[in-house]
């Protein structure tokens, strides 16, 4: 390792320390200051640092995979079969008129490409997740209805994500046969996987049990569930399915045979969150310079930014009919209008791909910036505190009095 990227290393480690810090003063996820940041060091970090062969953006790649293996972590596929089959179907139909808005503006009226189109219907959980959080709503049935929604909406955007990429170089009939022989593969390796996970759990059930283990000097979960997420990687690549879904679907696999795994998840998750997403933020600013002539795509920016807000209003009157409050509900909805991770990895598939030049990259992740700057404030406004909204809605003494 040369001392140029020693230095390099050591500010962006001192960068994904300030970053959670800065962002708790401005009010704004820590992401967006690593991007800010990131943005900010490429007009002094040498290129080939942070070219796609460079130690630092392979480093913030591999933060990439894991940001989207902990994404496929969070699909939960018994959950939404049992219980929340109307808030997933719902997260559908939210896609598909997000879609079709986005087609509207900024496919028809714009004429931008098909990646910004669908940029537009972009919807994740990302972002939601701290914010519900913080406001003391995770495990509320509240947090699980606007969750299953999000969820709903990425998965199929993902899919769709997956879609274009392959169809975008191929006429329609190469592209009806790649995207079902592919989706064949997929199907097929899934099944595979899942039936030789279960069947070596059952066989060797002690060496799972120390997947679920807290203090395992040897850390035989983090191996195995590394080793996991390479091989299905390694697979996508030999599919030529973009590896970010491949480690996706690892997650999903993982989830499907471990089911809530909070001991190996969340060791995984500190582990991610201390090191590899933000310097994967961070390499995605130190790869997007600010540049003049993204000012000239500012009304195509705007246009994104109306296309993932204002279709998802009608999550609100969907949760007030689940029995929430007007104020509640518009928080829910403005709760995922920043998809953060989503926008970031149409960039990024978009970018190594092709079917996005740098400058319009560079847009979108400038997009994605200011979604999670602007959404999440409206939404910490309008969303209470857990303890307040009980408060709000117990009768006082007075009111129990007049009643009788």
């Amino acid at each position: 390792m040369t001392f140029s990227v020693s230095v390099l290393l050591a500010v962006l480690a001192i960068a994904a320390f300030a970053g959670p810090l800065i962002g708790e003063l401005v009010g704004v996820p820590s992401a967006v200051v690593e991007l800010v940041t990131g943005i900010a060091l490429a007009f002094v970090v040498p290129k080939d640092l942070t070219t796609s062969t460079g130690v630092v953006s392979t480093l913030g790649g591999l933060g990439f995979l894991i940001l989207m293996f902990l994404v496929g972590l969070e699909f939960d596929f018994r959950t939404i079969g049992r219980t929340s089959r109307a808030n997933a179907t719902f997260g559908v139909g939210l896609f598909a008129v997000s879609l079709f808005a986005s087609s509207l503006l900024i496919g028809h009226l714009a004429g931008a490409s098909a990646m910004w189109v669908l940029a537009g219907a972009a919807t994740s959980v990302g972002v939601t997740v701290p914010i519900l959080h913080v406001h003391g709503w995770m495990g509320e049935r509240f947090a699980n209805d606007v969750l299953m929604v999000g969820t709903g909406a990425e998965i199929v955007y993902l899919i769709v994500l997956n879609a274009v990429s392959v169809a975008s170089k191929h006429d329609s009939l190469a592209t009806t046969v790649l995207l079902g022989s592919r989706t064949i593969v997929l199907i097929v390796f899934t099944i595979v996987a899942l039936s030789l996970f279960s069947r070596a759990r059952r066989r060797v059930p002690r060496h799972f049990h120390r997947w679920f283990l807290r203090n395992d000097p040897v850390e035989v979960g983090l191996r195995g569930t590394f080793a996991l997420l390479f091989v299905v990687v390694a697979f996508a690549g030999l599919d030529h399915i973009p590896t970010v879904l491949g480690a996706l679907l690892a997650g999903v696999i993982f989830r499907a045979v471990m089911g809530n795994a909070k001991a190996i998840a969340s060791r995984i998750t500190s582990l991610a969150n201390a090191f590899f997403i933000p310097l994967f933020f961070l390499t995605v600013g130190l790869q997007t310079p600010l540049r003049s002539d993204i000012v000239k795509l500012i009304p195509i920016i705007a246009m994104v930014l109306v296309a993932i807000s204002v279709p998802r209003l009608i999550v609100a009157p969907y949760l007030r009919r689940r029995g929430y409050s007007w104020r509640l509900s518009f928080a829910g909805s403005t709760s995922l209008m920043a998809p953060l991770t989503l926008l970031i990895a149409t960039a990024e598939i978009g970018r190594s791909s092709g079917l996005l030049s740098s400058r319009n990259s560079g847009a979108l992740v400038v997009t994605a910036a200011l979604s999670a700057i602007i959404f999440p404030v409206i939404t910490k406004r309008l969303l209470p505190y857990r303890s307040e909204e009980i408060e709000a809605t117990t009768p006082t003494d007075d009111s129990v009095t007049a009643d009788e």
